[in-house]
């Protein structure tokens, strides 16, 4: 089974209805489950995510959207190896060298971000949801 690890600014458009971004996103779950594959994401994400919320509207919706999320998306482990190559490696953002690190120890090929500039160090594939939906259509 394919997978796809999703960084946390784009399942905030979702969450967030962040126009103009908020579409693609969800065009890419749905191709994503109609095609099965698995939606992942990190710990740090979640965390992230509903600390963000929490702080835009409230803790209550924090829960409740994190709950929706969770019904979509898979979460993959950090553990000491992701946090030892994070701190040694050449991203800028501690954030996003986890992510990353996250995503390479658990056998993905691609993140989906809308940060591309921030990946820069990044030995995988780094795509936008709308860079993603075009390259599934081309194959």
């Amino acid at each position: 089974m394919n997978k796809l690890f999703i960084d946390s600014d784009v399942l905030l458009d979702l969450l967030l209805d962040r126009e103009p971004f908020s579409e693609d996103i969800s065009t890419l779950i749905e191709k994503c489950i109609e095609s099965e594959v698995k939606l992942c994401t990190s710990l740090l994400s979640i965390a992230n995510m509903h600390y963000i919320i929490g702080r835009l509207e409230n803790k209550n919706k924090a829960d409740l959207k994190i709950q929706k999320i969770l019904k979509i998306v898979s979460i993959e482990n950090l553990g000491q190896t992701v946090i030892d190559k994070a701190s040694k490696s050449r991203f800028k953002d501690f954030e996003d060298s986890i992510q990353n690190f996250c995503a390479e120890e658990s056998g993905h090929k691609i993140i989906i971000t809308r940060n591309t500039k921030d990946y820069k160090e990044s030995k995988l594939s780094i795509l936008t949801p709308k860079e993603y939906l075009a390259k599934i259509r081309s194959e």
